[in-house]
């Protein structure tokens, strides 16, 4: 998915790799950090496939910089990859599905401690989203993640309620 994020990117001009890191951090509201080493070797994958090219370019008192552009195929994957639906939108293989259900599968203690301490993380992780989403300067594309991210934080609370009244009654 990263790939396609930074071809996305590049498909709006040349950019090197750092700029690309903080253009795709901006874009997720710091949402979602990036390492600058996978953001590297996204790119060597994508010039190996063909996606983009890359030029050197001399910068006075600085090392020489690597600018990365889209190339016509990068383009046409690009275009193809974001006219195919997503599979889902049910996610299955989440941590919060995996440790609930382990809890309540192995019967190890009562999984109430683990479904509160969940729910105090997604308490905070939401705040910290709505405060985020409040910003002026964002991108009003960044504005929608972000409040798609709201809505999920929002399901896994109520789904997190529902664990814990079928703890509470003895249903698992």
């Amino acid at each position: 998915m990263i790939k396609f994020l930074l071809l996305a990117l590049l498909a709006k001009g040349p950019r090197h790799g750092y700029d690309l890191k903080s253009q795709f951090e901006d874009l997720f509201g710091g949402t979602w950090p990036l390492n600058p080493g996978q953001v590297y070797m996204t790119l060597d994958r994508l010039e190996e496939s063909g996606y983009v090219t890359s030029k050197r370019v001399e910068q006075e008192l600085l090392p020489d910089r690597r600018v990365y552009s889209i190339t016509e195929d990068g383009r046409q994957e690009l275009k193809r990859w974001t006219a195919e639906p997503s599979e889902g939108p049910i996610r299955l293989r989440d941590e919060l599905f995996t440790k609930v259900l382990t809890a309540l599968v192995t019967g190890d203690g009562d999984p109430t401690g683990l479904i509160w301490a969940q729910r105090r993380h997604h308490m905070q992780a939401l705040a910290e989203l709505r405060a985020r989403r409040m910003d002026p300067t964002l991108n009003p594309a960044t504005v929608l993640v972000l409040q798609g991210a709201i809505l999920r934080a929002e399901a896994d609370l109520r789904w997190l309620d529902l664990c814990e009244e079928h703890v509470r009654e003895g249903d698992v």
